[in-house]
């Protein structure tokens, strides 16, 4: 289960080699072994690009996702999709909410996992609820409680 990573930031927040590491227990926990995943970290103004481009929103966001898969719950091997991830709001955002940058990227690379699975809290509440139960289920199988105890409120 490949994952690549690339960082397009001068000052990488996380060490890529945790990252990997992280991104390959998450697929583990989440039946994708056998899939691909790609992770991208950017700074905002890289992040502003794409959101505008692909969301037709021009400001930073803190995750994209990019799904590759015809089918997200098809056990073969399959290139899963892309995760991006802007290193300049994930800071602003872990100083916000107290966590430390590597809980949060953390809790942000769940949360792009899940929409790579097919989940998207935008289409309802049905699904944003789905996802919810997801992120923290996938978060406590890292057994990262700290990632949890914000997520819980």
């Amino acid at each position: 289960m490949p994952v690549l990573l690339r960082s397009e930031v001068k000052q990488t927040p996380v060490t890529l080699a945790w990252l990997k590491k992280t991104a390959t227990a998450l697929l583990r926990h989440a039946g994708k072994k056998h899939c691909e995943l790609s992770i991208l970290l950017v700074d905002d103004s890289r992040m502003t690009e794409l959101n505008s481009t692909y969301r037709g929103i021009s400001k930073p966001t803190n995750v994209l996702s990019f799904p590759m898969a015809d089918d997200p719950s098809s056990p073969a091997p399959q290139l899963l999709g892309d995760i991006v991830i802007s290193a300049d709001t994930a800071a602003r955002e872990a100083l916000d909410c107290g966590r430390t940058l590597e809980d949060h990227i953390c809790a942000l690379l769940v949360h792009g996992l899940v929409h790579l699975l097919g989940y998207d809290h935008e289409r309802g509440e049905d699904d944003a609820a789905i996802m919810t139960a997801m992120e923290k289920e996938l978060l406590l199988k890292l057994n990262d409680v700290k990632v949890l105890a914000p997520l819980a409120e």
